[in-house]
């Protein structure tokens, strides 16, 4: 927004309050997701703790499920902390392809690991189970998905620069004008 001689305007109050609301419910949001990150965390020690407490019997699946929750998990905190560092903590104003394609890129990291980590679990359970060897065609399903979703992001990359780059110009040759 400009004032008549061109200089850039205070936001107004609708604007202002918009933000307030806005970050309130990022900040809402993010406390949810690191709450439901710690009660998987929860979740994945007791399932060890059970595991512990049967010995000497082996409880593989629980010690499974300990992982699988503790992947979770940590997908789930580090979705909070983008939330939080992205649109609480972050002041720096970014061009919106570059603020979509960077938030987008962090959470796919995060998603592109946790299902490598389970489909790595998931070979494991079902490889040591001469009755369960069928499932692992399982684990070979999330393996295409998580090649599926590596190819699909790199796509978006590769086609969201030059949007990127577009509208970086067109940002710059607006200032400029000023």
């Amino acid at each position: 927004m400009t004032d008549a001689e061109g200089e850039p305007s205070q936001p107004g109050i609708v604007e202002r309050i918009a933000n307030i609301i806005s970050d309130i419910l990022f900040y809402i949001i993010s406390a949810l997701f690191t709450l439901l990150a710690l009660f998987l965390i929860f979740l994945a020690f007791y399932r060890l703790y059970y595991t512990i407490i049967s010995l000497p019997e082996i409880m593989l699946d629980a010690l499974f499920e300990s992982i699988g929750f503790t992947t979770v998990a940590a997908a789930v905190f580090e979705l909070a902390k983008t939330i939080y560092e992205e649109d609480i903590q972050s002041k720096v104003k970014m061009i919106a392809p570059r603020k979509i394609r960077r938030f987008i890129s962090r959470f796919m990291t995060v998603i592109i690991i946790s299902l490598s980590i389970e489909f790595l679990a998931m070979v494991f359970r079902y490889a040591h189970k001469p009755d369960e060897f069928a499932y692992l065609t399982n684990s070979a399903a999330v393996a295409i998905g998580i090649a599926a979703i590596f190819i699909a992001w790199s796509y978006y990359n590769k086609t969201s620069l030059p949007a990127e780059v577009m509208e970086h110009e067109i940002f710059e040759k607006g200032s400029s004008e000023k």
